[in-house]
């Protein structure tokens, strides 16, 4: 497949061609992190899935291995190897993913003693929904994420939840958002019956397994959103981070909650107390984990040194998709390290981009009302961070990727003290089935300063606010000849207290 290059990014990992999705299988295995992900490679556009898969000594040069997974089983015949996640035992890399049917979800192992080539197991399918509860609706049992805690194999997974006494609790909350979508992208054709909920399982290896319970029962003090979904709680992931535990999801289909959750899917954290003996999950906190556009099914791996490690698919389902004339779609997050505080979830850029930063460029104490550039911040492939005083100002911010005709706007408004991320005129258009395909808003608590640390690499933008307590994603898609200049700009006195610029040099 010929493949133009013209949108590919320098520093994150991008499909080679066709269609990427889901991460998957995230794991440090032989020296090297692995990120197995959903993959169509014969058209740019979802098929029948396998796994494809990169390798990274750093987490930002990418090397494009060998397709691990190949859909060639009766069991896999409608929709592929579906998502799932990685773990290893004695020395072999396992890979649990889901065998999706249109009506029938069940899990099912491979291995390899090199990291590279896999078998799946003869047993294949090892795990049915009927097997483990009848609570699991079959055509809706996926992504299984297994792990060990204190020497015990467990194993979440998104489901609708169908028992009657549950459901009739769910029919009976008072849900204060709608939200009408119309969607190409769901694999059961069952009439949908329950809630979205994950679920615990317990092994005594990884091909025998048991039932805990369901994480999510309703709790008063969280909006009724979260416990009548109408659809499934994706791609589940558990991990302790600061002597804290969070769960993080993408629940499809939440509805929007003022500007929060404002694209048809969403990523969101749970930190909270996890009962590894019934399953329930005592939640003490539950956010938005990037309020940007593209930013879906995240996972996690934890590295030797100690650091947990976060990469999302960085596009969203029901959109338009710019790439698709080159024959490719998808990339990924630049990985984020995962820290604790006081029941949020913080995300800061990993470690190791910096030791690809050149050409510093350093500005202090700016007096700023209008708009004004500054001699060296430019570029399309760059690290900028920025710290701003706002004062009275009632708008305060950059335009990026800017040219004669396109710019992509990042700021803060006083008014609704929100971060916006505006790409209405950034480039190629993006669709979508959202009400608004081309702002986002982000709210933030009021601070005496505002740090924003932007990401830019050639049609992406990650911003990272305030230390990281809150993100923002989106693919923009300029013209990458031009549109290169940076401004800053206030309505109203503000401050740029100040500003570090590097090109990012791979």
């Amino acid at each position: 497949m010929k493949v133009n290059q013209k949108y590919k990014q320098r520093y994150h990992a991008n499909v080679p061609s066709g269609w990427s999705n889901d991460p998957n299988g995230m794991i440090y295995y032989n020296g090297q992190a692995h990120l197995f992900y959903q993959h169509y490679p014969f058209a740019a556009k979802w098929g029948i899935m396998h796994w494809g898969h990169f390798v990274t000594e750093d987490f930002v040069k990418w090397k494009s291995l060998p397709i691990a997974l190949e859909p060639k089983e009766p069991y896999e015949a409608e929709c592929g190897c579906c998502s799932g996640s990685a773990i290893e035992v004695d020395g072999k890399l396992y890979l649990m993913y889901t065998a999706a049917q249109m009506n029938l979800q069940r899990q099912c192992l491979a291995y390899s003693e090199d990291g590279v080539h896999f078998t799946k197991v003869d047993t294949n399918p090892i795990l049915a929904p009927q097997e483990v509860s009848d609570e699991i609706l079959p055509s809706d049992f996926r992504d299984p994420k297994v792990f060990v805690k204190d020497g015990q194999y467990y194993c979440l997974a998104g489901t609708r939840i169908i028992d009657e006494k549950d459901v009739e609790k769910r029919q009976n909350l008072p849900i204060s958002y709608q939200q009408d979508v119309h969607v190409s992208n769901v694999v059961g054709t069952d009439e949908a019956k329950g809630y979205g909920n994950m679920v615990l399982l317990k092994g005594k290896d990884l091909y025998h397994w048991e039932y805990v319970g369901k994480l999510m029962d309703i709790q008063d003090e969280f909006p009724a959103e979260f416990f009548a979904l109408n659809g499934v709680y994706e791609c589940p992931d558990y991990f302790e981070v600061d002597d804290q535990e969070f769960v993080i999801a993408s629940p499809q289909f939440l509805p929007q909650m003022s500007h929060e959750y404002e694209n048809v899917h969403s990523c969101i954290y749970i930190n909270g107390t996890l009962d590894f003996q019934t399953g329930h999950l005592d939640m003490k906190n539950i956010a938005e984990i990037d309020s940007g556009f593209d930013f879906y099914a995240p996972q996690t791996l934890l590295m030797p040194d100690g650091r947990r490690i976060m990469i999302a698919w960085k596009d969203m389902w029901n959109r338009t998709y710019p790439t698709e004339s080159d024959q490719w779609i998808g990339s990924y997050t630049l990985p984020r390290e995962l820290y604790g505080k006081e029941g949020k979830l913080i995300q800061k850029p990993v470690r190791e981009i910096e030791n690809y930063y050149q050409n510093e460029v350093t500005y202090e104490d700016i007096d700023l009302n209008g708009t004004l550039s500054l001699e060296g911040i430019q570029g399309s492939c760059i690290e900028l961070k920025v710290v701003f005083d706002c004062k009275e100002a009632l708008k305060t911010g950059l335009k990026l990727f800017k040219g004669s005709q396109h710019e992509t706007l990042l700021y803060y408004d006083a008014q609704t003290e929100s971060v916006v991320f505006d790409r209405s005129i950034s480039g190629a258009e993006i669709g979508g089935i959202e009400a608004n395909t081309s702002i986002r808003t982000c709210k933030i608590e009021k601070e005496e300063h505002l740090t924003m640390q932007c990401f830019l690499d050639m049609t992406s933008l990650e911003v990272f606010i305030n230390d990281g307590i809150r993100t923002m994603t989106g693919n923009v898609y300029p013209d990458l000849q031009h549109d290169v200049q940076i401004e800053f700009f206030s309505e109203g006195n503000s401050t740029i207290l100040s500003v570090e610029k590097h090109d990012i040099i791979i």
